[in-house]
């Protein structure tokens, strides 16, 4: 099992640009915490830096044993040429994808097809697998029949296992759905909260929530023995910076934590 995290994982070190650190810091601490891949995603503005930035970041986390990858958000071709780009220089050759149009619309089932038909002869060109990721524009049943006449070779998902709760679908759901093709999955834990007439949702460190993580863990591992594991934080925010960037650091930790010890034992 390689375990790493998101640039989610640091949520709020980029919400303030005037403070964000660089990618290059960030992926100093992944490796205090003993990881082994960095997802770099569209909150760290990555391509904002120039191409040879980029490649110097890239070159320091490899250096420091540490794997880089991309994410990004988008419908739009151009946008994902850009990241496209990026991706296939790296050694993982793995780019997340979560669908989003610019004008904040969720996308629809023809915006999904007309992207991947278009994206395919790109994907081929690079090298480079497509990992999409399960999100509460769209329900994993779609996702999965847009992918299906692609090559699972080069398209597959990233599953997320809080992202679709806004559909009504469990985690349980969105691997029944999207788990034969997984490159990758985002691990997050979630408490639900409420009464009999209404509910909400939040985050929990990894193990401390409504997620069966045991479950979880054994239907990736019959799947895949080795598995990439990327853990996320849903922190709630207090509005104050410093204090949530700790509070998002501890729940990282902690999350980490849990994750390795219920690995130990499968």
């Amino acid at each position: 099992m390689r375990i790493g995290t998101t640039t989610f994982g640091f949520r709020y070190l980029f919400l303030d640009r005037r403070r964000a650190p660089s990618l290059a810091e960030v992926a100093a601490k992944a490796r205090q915490h003993g990881l082994d891949v960095l997802q770099v995603c569209e909150n760290s503005r990555p391509l904002e830096l120039s191409e040879s930035e980029w490649d110097d970041v890239a070159a320091g986390a490899e250096a420091a044993g540490l794997e880089i990858q991309l994410g990004c958000k988008t419908v739009e071709l151009a946008e994902f040429r850009a990241y496209l780009t990026r991706s296939e220089r790296l050694p993982a050759k793995l780019l997340r994808m979560v669908f989003e149009r610019e004008d904040g619309a969720p996308p629809s089932r023809d915006d999904v097809v007309s992207f991947l038909d278009r994206a395919l002869p790109l994907l081929e060109a690079s090298g480079v697998r497509l990992a999409i990721e399960n999100h509460f524009d769209l329900p994993s049943r779609v996702l999965a029949e847009a992918v299906a006449p692609h090559p699972p070779s080069r398209m597959g998902f990233c599953i997320d296992t809080a992202n679709s709760l806004r559909n009504f679908e469990s985690p349980e759901q969105v691997l029944d759905l999207l788990g034969d093709r997984a490159f990758c999955y985002h691990l997050k834990d979630f408490r639900v909260l409420g009464d009999k007439l209404g509910f909400r949702v939040e985050g929990a460190p990894l193990g401390q929530g409504r997620l069966d993580l045991d479950g979880v863990l054994r239907r990736i591992l019959a799947k895949d023995k080795d598995p990439l594991i990327l853990v996320e934080n849903w922190t709630p925010s207090t509005g104050d910076w410093e204090h949530d960037v700790a509070e998002d650091d501890r729940w990282l930790g902690q999350s980490l934590a849990a994750l390795r010890e219920r690995a130990r034992g499968m």
